[in-house]
C-alpha cells in the first residue's frame, strides 16, 4: 500500500518579505495585488498579516482645512469636468490660499476612476523637427445661441507651445488660412507636420504599400512653406497624443462653462488664454515652461517664412446687379457701385470676403454678418455716392437741408412751403435754390426774408420780389416741367377751400405805408 508523501511546508518569511508585505499593505494594497508584486502567495500574505497583533493601518486622509469652506465649489467644479489648474485659478480668485497638491488629491477622489488604456511607447522629437496639428469640433453658447465652432490646434512638439484659434468650418481654404495664422503665430516652421488622413489633405492611398494619395493643391502649400507632411495611420490617436491632450485641456480649462459674445470674442479670449496661462504654466512631462523653452531653444531653428504668403482665399467668379449688390454665403452686401453689371473676383476667407476690380485690386472687403443678421440686405451708403440722386418728387428733404445750410434764417419760410404746397413743395424748394444761384445769396436773402414776413408761402413771391429789385433778361422755362407743373406753380397755391382759409394772413401781416401815405399788406 502507497502511502502519500507528506506535503513539504513553504519555508518561512524573510525579513525582507515581511516588511515588503506591510508596506504594500500600508500603502491600502489587496492581498491579490500583494501577491502580483512580491511572488508571494495569497494565503500566506493573509495569514502573515492574521498573525500581527495589530497590523497597520493604510492611513487616513487628514482634514482639508483650507478646503473646507470650498467643498461645495469644488463640487460642483469637478462635475462640470473642469481641469484641477482651472478649480485652482477659480477657487483662489474666491479666497482659497491652500496649496495645489492637496486641491489635485481632493478633485482625483471625486472623479470616477478612469478605464484602463491601450499601452504605448512614448517617444521624444528633437528641436524644431516636428508640428502636430488637428481639427476639434466644440458646440458652445455665442450671443445666446448654440454655435457650431472649429478649434484648430497647431503645437510644436519639442517645446510644447501651442497655437490655438476658432474657424466656422474645416473646409481646404480655411486648413491653409489656420496653417497661416499658425505659422506667423511661431515665426516660423518645423521640418515636418502631422496630419490625421481627411479629405482636405490626401485623396486616398494607393499601391500595395498603401502610399498617400496627397491632394494636389495642398502639396502646393506645404512646398511653398518647406515642410513634409507626414500621416499617421488609421486610428492611431497616439501618434498625436501631444494635440490630443491639449484638446482635453482646452475643453476643460477654456471653454465649459463659459459664454461668449461673437466670434470675435471668442478667438481674442482663447489668444489671452493662451499668452497667459496654457504656454506659461509649467508643462507635466517636460516639466518647462512652454513659452520659455520655444524662446531660447526652438524658435532660431524653425524654418523661415517666405517673403509672400501662398494663396489660401476660394476665389470664384461672380456678376454685380444693376443695383450694386453681390451675394456672398446667402446675404447681399452692397459694393461700390462703380462694379455694378460687371464681372468681378470674389475672394473667401474664413471670416471675411474681397471683391476685386477688373484691375485685379481690392475694391471691397469685409467681414461675414452674424449668424442673426445672415439674409438681410447690408447697405454701405458711401457705395452709392458716386451716383447722381434720383428726383424724388415726394421727397422735399434734400433741397430744404441745403436750402437751411445757406440761409438758416428762412426756416419759417420753408417750412410754410412745406405746409401750403404739400406734393408740389419739392418743386418751390427746387426753384428757390435756383434764385439763389442766378440772383446770389444776398440778393435772395433780402427777397426771402421779405417774403417770409408777409408770409407768402411760395417760390414765385419770392421771385417777383427778385424781379422788381434786380431784373434780369427773360429766362428760359423751368426746366423738367411739365406745361401742368408750371401752372400749378404760377397759381402758387394747391389747396382747396374758401378765401376766408387764409383772412389769418391778412390779419398777420405787418402794414406799411407807401410813399402817398395809403396803406398795404402786399409786397
Amino acid at each position: 500500500m502507497n502511502k502519500t508523501k507528506p506535503k513539504k511546508k513553504d519555508p518561512p518569511l524573510t525579513h525582507k518579505q515581511q516588511k515588503a508585505i506591510l508596506r504594500l499593505h500600508q500603502m491600502g494594497f489587496g492581498t491579490r495585488r500583494i501577491q502580483q508584486r512580491t511572488g508571494i502567495s495569497r494565503k500566506r500574505v493573509r495569514t502573515f498579516l492574521q498573525s500581527q497583533e495589530s497590523p497597520p493601518k493604510p492611513p487616513q486622509n487628514h482634514k482639508l482645512s483650507k478646503l473646507d469652506p470650498f467643498r461645495d465649489q469644488l463640487s460642483e467644479k469637478v462635475q462640470k469636468g473642469l481641469s484641477a489648474t482651472r478649480i485652482l485659478r477659480e477657487l483662489r480668485a474666491l479666497g482659497y490660499d491652500g496649496g495645489r497638491t492637496i486641491l489635485a488629491l481632493a478633485v482625483r477622489s471625486l472623479r470616477p476612476k478612469p478605464t484602463r488604456r491601450q499601452t504605448f511607447r512614448r517617444f521624444e522629437t528633437p528641436i524644431a523637427d516636428e508640428m502636430q496639428v488637428d481639427w476639434s469640433p466644440y458646440r458652445i453658447p455665442i450671443q445666446g445661441h448654440e454655435r457650431v465652432v472649429h478649434a484648430f490646434g497647431a503645437i510644436l512638439a519639442y517645446s510644447r507651445k501651442e497655437h490655438i484659434r476658432f474657424y466656422p468650418d474645416e473646409t481646404q481654404p480655411t486648413l491653409f488660412e489656420a496653417h497661416v495664422h499658425a505659422f506667423q503665430d511661431f515665426g516660423g516652421v518645423t521640418r515636418r507636420i502631422v496630419y490625421d488622413r481627411p479629405a482636405t489633405v490626401v485623396l486616398g492611398s494607393i499601391g500595395r504599400d498603401r502610399q498617400p494619395l496627397w491632394h494636389p493643391r495642398f502639396l502646393e502649400f506645404a512646398k511653398h512653406y518647406g515642410y513634409e507632411p507626414y500621416l499617421c495611420r488609421p486610428r492611431d490617436p497616439n501618434r498625436k497624443g501631444k494635440k490630443e491632450k491639449f484638446f482635453q485641456l482646452l475643453e476643460r480649462d477654456f471653454l465649459r462653462g463659459e459664454r461668449f459674445d461673437s466670434f470675435h470674442d471668442l478667438n481674442a479670449r482663447v489668444r489671452l488664454w493662451l499668452d497667459e496661462v496654457a504656454n506659461r504654466r509649467l508643462h507635466g512631462t517636460t516639466r518647462r515652461v512652454p513659452d520659455e523653452v520655444f524662446a531660447l531653444e526652438e524658435r532660431p531653428f524653425l524654418i523661415p517664412l517666405p517673403d509672400m504668403s501662398a494663396s489660401v482665399a476660394a476665389e470664384e467668379t461672380r456678376v454685380v446687379g444693376p443695383d450694386s449688390v453681390l451675394s456672398i454665403r446667402g446675404t447681399p452686401y452692397s459694393v461700390p457701385a462703380s462694379l455694378a453689371n460687371q464681372k468681378v473676383q470674389v475672394r473667401l476667407f474664413a471670416e471675411r470676403f474681397e471683391v476685386l476690380d477688373s484691375a485685379g485690386e481690392i475694391a471691397f472687403s469685409r467681414e461675414y454678418v452674424s449668424p442673426s443678421e445672415k439674409g438681410r440686405l447690408q447697405i454701405v451708403p458711401d457705395h452709392y455716392s458716386s451716383l447722381p440722386r434720383a428726383k424724388d418728387c415726394d421727397s422735399h428733404e434734400a433741397p430744404k437741408e441745403a436750402l437751411l445750410v445757406r440761409f438758416p434764417d428762412l426756416e419759417d419760410l420753408l417750412a410754410g412751403i412745406q405746409l401750403r404746397m404739400k406734393s408740389l413743395a419739392p418743386i418751390h424748394l427746387r426753384a428757390l435754390l435756383r434764385m439763389a444761384d442766378t440772383w446770389g445769396d444776398k440778393a435772395f436773402r433780402e427777397a426771402a426774408l421779405r417774403a417770409q414776413s408777409f408770409r407768402r408761402f411760395d417760390a414765385y413771391a419770392v421771385r417777383r420780389i427778385l424781379e422788381q429789385a434786380h431784373p434780369l433778361p427773360l429766362a428760359e422755362p423751368e426746366p423738367g416741367l411739365s406745361a401742368a407743373a408750371r401752372v400749378l406753380l404760377q397759381l402758387g397755391d394747391v389747396d382747396q377751400g374758401s378765401l376766408d382759409d387764409y383772412a389769418h394772413l391778412d390779419r398777420a401781416a405787418p402794414k406799411r405805408t407807401d410813399p402817398e401815405g395809403s396803406e398795404g399788406s402786399t409786397p
